[in-house]
């Protein structure tokens, strides 16, 4: 089983869209299970299009499983999901603390995405990413095994990135900036909240899968 965590402590730079698009190329590999680890409950929407209920659990109806645990409880014993039976687990969910991702599930991470988008130009953004990327760096000193970081640019040159996360003081091991993804503006915001599908699905747009394959094979 493999564990991937989609992390930012900025709202709106892209976490619930980088996951369920992650979800989606997994779910072409194996059975996922997300979980939403959001109030807003918005990966849970992609995939069932309504608000969940107080008593459900989880959604089976599509290729990837969903969970909302906002709590971030043990799925285990809170939610009596066996996690056993995926080959991959992808988190939505803003910065954890360091053991967040050990409790929810019993095994830390394997991969850390980042998402950033045209969000980060402002002040705000800056500061939270060095804040995202200092928390990461003492999850890493928690955990034996080696976690993979890769921040990823949606619409934003990577250059970018790079130069400003130079002047951080604090940043974790294995962490590399990948190529950027075109810039789609709004087109995969409505995609996401309003049609409720992946990027790929659209025409003109089909190349979008290759990106999000990359990043998995990274």
């Amino acid at each position: 089983m493999k564990v991937i965590l989609c992390t930012h402590n900025s709202g709106g730079v892209g976490k619930t869209t980088l996951a369920v698009h992650l979800a989606g190329i997994l779910a072409r590999r194996g059975d996922v299970l997300l979980i939403d680890c959001d109030d807003q409950a918005d990966s849970w929407m992609f995939f069932v299009g309504e608000e969940p209920s107080d008593n459900e659990t989880i959604n089976k109806n599509n290729d990837v499983h969903v969970i909302t645990n906002p709590e971030r409880i043990s799925i285990k014993k809170k939610k009596k999901v066996n996690i056993e039976q995926y080959d991959y687990i992808v988190l939505d969910m803003d910065t954890p603390i360091p053991n967040i991702v050990q409790v929810i599930i019993g095994s830390e991470p394997d991969l850390i995405f980042i998402p950033i988008n045209k969000s980060h130009k402002n002040k705000g953004s800056k500061k939270n990413l060095a804040a995202t990327l200092d928390v990461v760096e003492r999850m890493q000193g928690r955990v034996v095994k080696p976690i993979k970081v890769m921040i990823v640019p949606l619409g934003i040159e990577e250059n970018l990135i790079r130069e400003k996360i130079k002047s951080f003081p604090y940043k974790p091991n294995d962490l590399s900036v990948t190529n950027a993804m075109r810039d789609l503006d709004y087109i995969i915001e409505d995609a996401v909240y309003e049609d409720r599908q992946y990027i790929w699905e659209y025409n003109g747009y089909e190349d979008t899968q290759d990106y999000f394959e990359q990043l998995l094979d990274i």
